[in-house]
């Protein structure tokens, strides 16, 4: 059984810009999810404290800055590239899902199954002619579920929300860190 979660298109959201790169924060709590979302481990694609990928997608250049934006200092999970010799957790993937205001940006599919491939993709009409930016949003947020992470309101400033800013928020913020840093201790 597969079950999806998708990243909306644009928010309405007010515009916040990410936390600046080296930038130290205070220590802030893990934030609650939405209704009727938890954060599990069993609903991520890690397997042994890392994820193991491929890619079939044209969108390189935002699955690379996801992989780097989520591998921050004091990060747990490894992301690694699959190898002839391990189990695939995750691959990259791009579909047609059309451009209706209903139709989703990108989304994580996460299978069930014993040693079953979860996937992370990506909606080529809804990506097609966005920004780096947006799209590296969109990339990173879908890897945020990979490592079994839920959505966030929008009264914290998080990478998870429902939607994508604008302008984009790009890397996991302080309370994206606190709740990954919750799942694994």
């Amino acid at each position: 059984m597969a079950f999806a979660t998708t990243v909306a298109l644009v928010s309405s959201s007010p515009s916040v810009l990410a936390d600046p790169p080296g930038r130290t924060t205070a220590a802030v709590a893990p934030a609650p999810c939405i209704s009727g979302e938890r954060e599990r481990r069993s609903e991520s694609a890690v397997d042994d404290n890392e994820i193991r990928w491929t890619d079939k997608t044209r969108y390189d250049v935002p699955r690379e800055h996801a992989l780097k934006a989520w591998q921050y200092s004091g990060s747990k999970i490894k992301l690694r590239p699959d190898s002839s010799t391990t189990v695939n957790d995750l691959e990259f993937r791009d579909y047609r899902g059309g451009t209706g205001e209903r139709a989703a940006v990108a989304q994580y599919v996460r299978d069930s199954g014993t040693a079953a491939t979860d996937y992370v993709r990506f909606n080529r009409d809804k990506m097609s002619g966005r920004s780096r930016a947006f799209m590296n949003s969109a990339a990173a947020h879908e890897l945020g579920h990979a490592l079994g992470l839920c959505h966030k309101s929008g009264g914290v400033l998080s990478l998870m929300w429902t939607d994508i800013s604008s302008p984009p928020i790009t890397s996991p913020q302080a309370v994206d860190k606190a709740n990954y840093s919750k799942l694994w201790r």
